[in-house]
């Protein structure tokens, strides 16, 4: 087998496990987190995203759903991406550590009743756990999306897949946020 034929391989049994993962989805969970993530909002509060590298990306992205729209018109509803402010990571990062990045943004933009949705296809990013462990302190409800990592968090609400490809990871976390948007706009039209 040549490597173009290893590789194609390889990339198939993956999205094999992609899509054996979509058809495993657990709409009760959806619609469950759903109905939460209305209750935080109709209560005055705020939903956060943050994330490394490509999940970052995922973050700004999922919050974007939330506040213009990702299949229906609604008024504009309260989410944030951690991950915007280049200027305010660079100089955490600069002055205190990357280790620290999201545990201060976190400590300055959240506040009691507020989610937080954490993504790390690793589940072993310190940037990350800190900033959890922070919102927690603070009363900020966590959710936490992974790869197949076994994470015990005691009040962090974790979701993992069986997947182990980041790409594949990322995508089954964007296919979650795309629900969870799509049915939470539902109830702001």
């Amino acid at each position: 087998m040549n490597s173009f034929s290893h590789w194609e391989h390889s990339k198939l049994l993956e999205l094999k496990k992609l899509q054996r993962s979509i058809s495993l989805l657990e709409f009760d969970r959806i619609i469950e987190t759903g109905n939460s993530i209305v209750e935080v909002l109709r209560n005055g509060n705020k939903i956060a995203f943050l994330g490394n590298g490509g999940s970052a990306a995922e973050s700004m992205h999922l919050a974007a759903e939330f506040v213009s729209k990702c299949s229906n018109d609604h008024r504009p509803l309260h989410a944030i991406s951690l991950n915007e402010s280049q200027s305010a990571i660079t100089a955490i990062a600069n002055d205190y550590g990357f280790d620290f990045v999201f545990e201060r943004l976190v400590e300055a933009e959240l506040r009691k009743g507020d989610l937080l949705i954490a993504l790390s296809t690793s589940g072993k990013s310190v940037n990350v756990l800190r900033a959890v462990n922070k919102a927690l302190t603070i009363g900020v409800n966590v959710l936490l999306w992974t790869g197949s990592s076994n994470l015990e968090l005691q009040g962090v609400d974790i979701w993992n897949c069986t997947l182990d490809s980041t790409p594949r990871i990322q995508e089954l976390h964007l296919i979650w946020g795309h629900l969870l948007a799509e049915y939470v706009e539902l109830h702001f039209q």
